[in-house]
């Protein structure tokens, strides 16, 4: 398989059901670009186009009519389609992040055009935004009658609106924005504020309103890391778990993208959560039971008496169900890799042969996932004669409250201990003789940054927006001065203690003892984590006699190895082959 294969796959995402109908959008790459569809499905499977220009996304049907946005690099605009009339442009904006029709009035959810020329001045501590930038404009409520009115708006990003029709609540950064913290308010129908919902800033992933009014969040209160989310009733101070989280945070490198969804349907709610390496569709009531089978990674889905879904596992990259089954990628069937359980997480191989070079992929987060959805890289590398070996250390979402706050004051501690075995372990039970190297990003970048100064076990390593300085990570990370922070469980990451100990964790501490040969990998304009950790990295590797080279994609942010620019993609899958063949599959 040769790179252009690998990203010749079709994925669904923004699913909505409108009688025996659901409609979604459908992505796809085509001449190193992305484009995208609007289709629907009925109940039998019949599959029928509704939009042709390839630049079209997130359908919705209000009172029969079809609405939906309509993209180019300039703008984005939300469209109406009424019967079969042309569709209509109702209003543009720089980008639109949600919309809703309450009423009569449709609510828009928006950000205005950005002069990027100007001078700026930063006067919070977030002033820029890994695929944001600058923040010269905020996501601000619209409402569009006769022309689109701005009604609620400042410093802050509007993330959310929901209604039934009577209240009407939205989600707002305006008591946190510096940390991403989000509180519900409920407002009138011009934007004013009526009052306040959430008790104290929240880590909000979505919310709804019952018909009754009724409101839920799926979330937790104040700035944490590790923490598992709950439903959370804020007007009734109730809590329900579901699942090991209620959350999804199972990875995958689809550039579909997904929703996290959360819903009422009469006094039911409706809900995504993970359990171990697999996401559920979630029934509350009464009970909190699964509706959807295991081994599934759930990307997006709606209630309205009957279920309807997107969802991926590691065989199918992308199917829509809603009683009958719509594969968007017929002809593409991947490796399910084999499983086993170990010191309470759980660990994966796909082994083509005990002979062959192996790749160890170690995931973000760290409080993220691998588990069964389809990993276009996996496939790729295992289709070029590669066993692929991932896991789930201590720090990984899934496997309850305890296990994943595990790896925080200890990144490089447990964490490594576990993959350390998993890979002796791997020898073991599949008898494996060739060479391995080790590959990750974000947190797995950094973890691969850590490896090669700890052990010279692995023949090579590719390390991806990465981590390799703790200390100026504070000030340079969009999220740095509060991840960080908290990752390492600090009170202070200016005192000397702090300073102290975020260098002690960082890898570029222990630069002197790499031996083995890294390429670092890097969007110049990631955010996260930004480029100076991966440059400052490279100038010491090369400085100690390391083979190393350093890849920067222009253009890219943090997520340059899942929704990048499609010829970097290419270029980037080209670039790491090359590096394991030579070191994996060579004599050196």
């Amino acid at each position: 398989m040769d790179p252009t294969q690998a990203y010749k796959v079709r994925f669904a995402n923004d699913i909505f059901m409108d009688g025996d109908w659901v409609y979604f959008t459908e992505k796809y790459i085509r001449n190193d670009e992305y484009h995208s569809v609007i289709k629907r499905m009925n109940r039998s499977g019949d599959i029928v186009q509704v939009t042709f220009g390839e630049n079209e996304r997130y359908p919705k049907i209000y009172e029969n009519s079809l609405f939906y946005i309509k993209y180019t690099k300039e703008k984005e605009s939300l469209m109406r389609v009424d019967n079969l009339s042309e569709a209509k442009e109702i209003a543009s904006f720089a980008k639109i992040s949600d919309y809703t029709l309450i009423g009569k009035d449709i609510y828009v959810i928006a950000q205005e055009p950005a002069d990027n020329t100007l001078p700026f001045e930063a006067r919070d501590v977030k002033y820029r935004f890994n695929a944001r930038g600058l923040l010269r404009s905020y996501n601000a409520l619209y409402r569009i009658r006769e022309k689109p009115e701005k009604i609620y708006s400042g410093n802050f990003d509007v993330t959310g609106i929901r209604s039934n029709g009577g209240r009407i609540v939205i989600s707002t950064t305006e008591n946190s924005n510096d940390y991403g913290l989000t509180d519900l308010f409920e407002i009138d129908a011009d934007g004013k504020k009526l009052k306040r919902i959430t008790k104290e800033p929240a880590d909000i992933n979505d919310f709804a309103v019952s018909d009754s009014g009724r409101i839920a969040f799926s979330g937790y209160y104040g700035l944490d890391v590790g923490r598992i989310s709950n439903i959370v009733f804020p007007e009734e101070d109730l809590m329900i778990s579901v699942g090991k989280d209620a959350y999804n945070s199972v990875i995958g490198d689809s550039f579909g993208g997904s929703h996290y969804r959360l819903m009422f349907y009469g006094n039911k709610i409706y809900a995504i959560g993970q359990d171990r390496s697999s996401s559920f569709i979630y029934e509350v009531s009464d009970e909190v039971r699964r509706i959807t089978p295991e081994e599934r990674n759930i990307v997006d889905f709606d209630f309205r008496g009957s279920l309807a879904y997107i969802y991926s596992d590691m065989v199918h990259p992308s199917v829509v169900s809603f009683d009958s089954e719509y594969d968007l990628n017929p002809d593409i069937r991947g490796i399910k890799a084999q499983s086993f359980d170990m010191d309470g997480g759980e660990c994966f191989a796909m082994v083509a042969s005990k002979d062959a070079p192996s790749i160890l992929f170690i995931h973000g987060g760290p409080h993220t996932a691998y588990g069964h959805t389809y990993f276009i890289e996996f496939q790729y590398f295992f289709s070029n004669g590669y066993n692929i070996l991932f896991c789930n250390p201590p720090g990984s979402t899934g496997y309850g409250q305890e296990y994943e706050k595990a790896c925080i004051g200890d990144w490089g501690g447990k964490d490594l201990q576990y993959i350390e075995k998993f890979v002796k372990e791997c020898r073991i039970r599949y008898g494996l003789t060739g060479k391995i190297g080790v590959t990750g990003g974000s947190y797995g970048g950094y973890m691969t940054n850590w490896i090669v100064t700890q052990t010279n076990e692995f023949a090579c390593a590719i390390s991806e927006r990465s981590i390799s300085n703790l200390f100026s990570m504070i000030g340079t990370s969009d999220i740095g001065f509060w991840f960080n922070t908290l990752e390492l469980d600090l009170k202070d990451p200016y005192s000397m203690e702090g300073m102290q100990k975020l260098m002690e964790f960082s890898p570029i501490n222990y630069v002197k003892k790499v031996k083995t040969p890294t390429m670092l990998i890097t969007g110049e304009e990631d955010y996260r984590c930004p480029i100076e950790q991966a440059e400052q990295f490279y100038v010491a590797l090369k400085l100690n006699n390391v083979d190393a080279s350093l890849v920067r994609y222009p253009g890219d942010n943090h997520e340059h190895a899942r929704s990048g620019v499609p010829k970097n993609m290419l270029d980037r899958l080209k670039r790491k082959t090359e590096w394991f063949d030579r070191y994996l599959k060579k004599e050196n």
